[in-house]
């Protein structure tokens, strides 16, 4: 008998636990936590950050895929947006629903594995106790929804594996095809669900069903798969050019990749433990303890959702030997455990264990902290000590800074009679000054001209600063030039003017110039040249 069905009298005398063990208790925790983080996004000061902007550039171009991701996050801001408007809280909405549905998949998934209200009560409050999952629910990126497919995907296999009921492959294929024009990653389920198949319960993987829920999640693949087909297969490019391997779209750049050091993979390890360090202890305990203090089945859910989450986990880590990683690459594996870490909660605190209470006390805090993190931004970064990691400088001050820009453009238009361009040398500046200047005007990126990486930019006829039928009806107008050096600049233009950094700049050493008379950049060419025997100028 498991430990979770005769609970203590000690335990049962907790009032969150008497709460928890209510039918209806996790639902209403999501329902309650989506009204005040809904609250608190519509009266947010914050303006968008650099890639919910460009996600937005995405949205007014809608497309089968794009450069760097699938279509599904530009999609999803349009349908946002076409109902709400072009305003902040209607690009953010998304994600916070995204951020929902996932809590409750994993509610659902808890109560698939180990059929307890109140670890699914507890499961749907850890989601939020993963500082990256928090995190995402509140900004509008790829990973909520792509995060939440992972979760619905994760209970549809939990339901497929432990409940042995076959037909939930298709809801499991339906959530990879869904999940995969966000993030390609998703199909790293695949490998998870076979392995839990293969050693936890062998010989009851279902292949016709299987089978059928591959080809319904190869839907999904098509839109991705059809656009880089008519676009020399550039998202593959991108993604080899973030491993620096042949064939990748940073053969351009005069920068490179830094050199290979071991601290790459011990750093990724430290960044899953930032993200979530409290749960990832949590789903840990959850695999001796189940084999000392509950059933069969139980020990079968765990080593299930730890398989479900292994392959992406161990995946980033191989990419961590060969080139540096972010925190958030890894995140979706976080949702798999956490019913696990769960378990090891209700258990943990019913036997008075104290390592298991730690853990649990310390991902409360951290819950709390992730929920308050954004209505205390400005105040927390004001504070000693903390101020300096909190990077206020990226959320606030767009506004005020479109309109420092747009005085300048009306000034420029007033000199020389022509409208002026907006050129920058970042894709998420054109973004947001395309957002937060009138009328949303056309914004121009030359990153790929100037030496770096190619950018959705570059792929959009309206937008290529080089393809000559773009730049026909540009020639000879000014233009105000946000970031870069000034030598990227003059090649371009007849007069390039240095004027110093805009108000409410948020990068340091960011400069703005304007520039007059614009040609091409064809002319440009690296300050120096590379020796090909030894990398070196």
């Amino acid at each position: 008998m498991s430990t979770t069905d005769q609970p203590s009298s000690s335990s049962s005398s907790k009032w969150w636990m008497r709460i928890g063990s209510k039918s209806s208790a996790g639902l209403a925790l999501i329902a309650a936590l989506f009204l005040l983080r809904l609250l608190w996004q519509f009266v947010s000061p914050f303006t968008l950050v650099e890639d919910e902007a460009h996600y937005w550039e995405w949205s007014r171009h809608l497309d089968w895929s794009y450069y760097s991701k699938g279509p599904g996050v530009a999609w999803a801001i349009y349908a946002s947006t076409s109902i709400l408007g072009h305003t902040e809280f209607a690009i953010r909405l998304p994600a916070l629903v995204a951020s929902m549905l996932g809590s409750w998949a994993i509610l659902r998934t808890a109560k698939v594995a180990y059929n307890d209200h109140l670890t699914s009560f507890t499961a749907a409050l850890l989601w939020l106790c993963v500082p990256g999952l928090a995190i995402a629910g509140m900004v509008m990126t790829i990973d909520a929804p792509y995060t939440a497919c992972w979760a619905w995907a994760t209970y549809f296999a939990a339901k497929a594996l432990i409940k042995d009921c076959p037909k939930s492959w298709i809801g499991f294929g339906l959530m990879i095809g869904l999940g995969f024009i966000f993030k390609y990653t998703i199909l790293l389920l695949v490998p998870g669900a076979l392995l839990a198949a293969l050693l936890i319960k062998p010989n009851k993987l279902n292949p016709k069903w299987f089978i059928l829920g591959l080809l319904v999640a190869s839907i999904g693949l098509l839109p991705v798969l059809i656009w880089n087909a008519n676009h020399d297969w550039a998202t593959f490019r991108h993604l080899l050019g973030h491993l620096g391997v042949s064939g990748g779209d940073t053969a351009n750049t005069n920068a490179g990749h830094e050199p290979w050091t071991p601290y790459w993979a011990i750093e990724y390890i430290v960044l899953q433990l930032a993200i979530g360090a409290a749960v990832l202890i949590l789903a840990f305990f959850a695999i001796p303890n189940t084999k000392k203090h509950a059933d069969q089945p139980e020990r079968n859910a765990t080593a299930t959702l730890w398989l479900l989450a292994l392959p992406i986990f161990a995946f980033y880590f191989i990419v961590s030997l060969i080139t540096q990683t972010e925190g958030n690459w890894a995140l979706a594996g976080f949702v798999s455990i956490i019913p696990a870490a769960a378990w090891a909660v209700i258990d943990g605190v019913k036997r008075n264990d104290y390592p298991v209470r730690f853990a649990w006390g310390t991902a409360i805090f951290l819950g709390i902290i992730s929920l308050l993190l954004f209505p205390a931004a400005t105040w927390l970064s004001n504070r000693a000590i903390v101020g300096q990691y909190i990077p206020l400088s990226r959320m606030t001050g767009m506004r005020e800074h479109a309109q420092a820009a747009q005085t300048i453009l009306d000034d420029l238009e007033s000199q020389t009679g022509q409208q002026p361009l907006i050129i920058t040398e970042h894709y998420g500046r054109a973004s947001q000054l395309a957002f937060y200047l009138k009328d949303h005007p056309t914004t121009y990126c030359i990153s790929a001209l100037v030496g770096g990486r190619k950018t959705q930019y570059d792929m959009w006829s309206s937008t290529d600063l080089g393809n000559p039928q773009t730049l026909a009806p540009l020639q000879g107008r000014p233009a105000l030039l946000m970031g870069g050096r000034i030598d990227q600049w003059t090649p371009a233009f007849d007069q390039v003017k240095d004027i110093g950094q805009l108000e409410s700049e948020p990068v340091d050493n960011r400069t703005t110039y304007i520039g007059y008379n614009f040609t091409n950049f064809d002319s440009w060419h690296p300050p120096y040249k590379l020796d090909k025997t030894t990398d070196q100028p």
